[in-house]
């Protein structure tokens, strides 16, 4: 059997999951913020949005295929070392769980980056006409 296979048929769904469920969450919450932060100007506010949501997804995902590699592990013969193919289930769930909890750290990082952003944001001044 061959557990790489196994661990890549199970990180990729889950970090494209992970990925589509926080950046839509940002994208529905992040609304409102903007909208205040814009002076209600809708079409600006939603731009912002969904660019906010695109670059979330970029940086997600591009972690997360850079991430994907799963090697084995170092075994050492005759003082020699050499890499291995995971050959157990132990072994398979333990980098599973390594690699999916730092993706789910970086997209918490990420939020919480987003956030930052958001509230650097500076309101555009009104431009008063005079007559």
């Amino acid at each position: 059997m061959n557990y790489h296979i196994i661990a890549y048929s199970i990180y990729l769904p889950v970090t494209f999951a992970l990925s589509i469920w926080i950046a839509k969450s940002l994208h529905k919450n992040t609304r409102a913020f903007l909208l205040e932060k814009f002076n209600a100007r809708e079409e600006l506010a939603s731009a912002t949005n969904n660019l906010i949501q695109t670059g979330f997804y970029l940086i997600a995902l591009g972690f997360s295929f850079m991430h994907m590699r799963i090697e084995g592990k170092l075994e050492y013969e005759n003082g020699i070392g050499k890499w291995v193919q995971m050959n157990g289930s132990k072994e398979t769930i333990e980098t599973l769980a390594s690699k999916l909890g730092s993706f789910t750290l970086v997209l918490g990082l990420l939020l919480f980056l987003n956030f930052f952003v958001m509230i650097m944001i500076q309101s555009p001044k009104k431009v008063e006409k005079k007559v």
